[in-house]
């Protein structure tokens, strides 16, 4: 830069009315004012956004848990689901009891083949036994 121009932007920022800064050192000196001096400070001024934000998400659970339970009670699926409950414990206990009589009909058609199998032992060893009185 030559003196006359040198010159001539000192007699132009001589001529304008007030400091002109710029919008970033402006924004910089705010954040310098807010920040704390000390590192006590910034603690407290950590902790109070914490429990402020702690708040804030306790509030949005006790909505969030107040609105399901008003869209329960007012939903007509909830009572479709009810009816579907009641009728498939019905349907389990029936279930139960079917496998109940299966059980004892099981048992006793087991009984029952034994009962034949030594029946049949029985009959085997009379037939044994006559055999050879036949012969002689």
């Amino acid at each position: 830069m030559s003196g006359t121009a040198a010159l001539a932007a000192a007699r132009k920022r001589r001529a304008t009315p007030g400091p002109t800064t710029s919008p970033v050192k402006e924004e910089v000196k705010e954040v310098a004012k807010q920040a704390p001096t000390n590192p006590a400070l910034l603690l407290l001024q950590h902790n109070h956004l914490i429990q402020k934000l702690q708040q804030e998400v306790a509030e949005l659970k006790k909505v969030f848990k107040d609105s399901k339970e008003s869209k329960e009670s007012n939903d007509p699926k909830v009572v479709k689901d009810e009816s579907y409950k009641a009728e498939y414990l019905g349907l389990l206990e029936e279930m139960k009891e079917m496998k109940k009589v299966l059980l004892k009909v099981q048992t006793f058609s087991m009984e029952t083949n034994l009962e034949v199998m030594k029946l049949k032992r029985v009959h085997k060893l009379e037939e044994e036994t006559e055999l050879p009185n036949k012969i002689e």
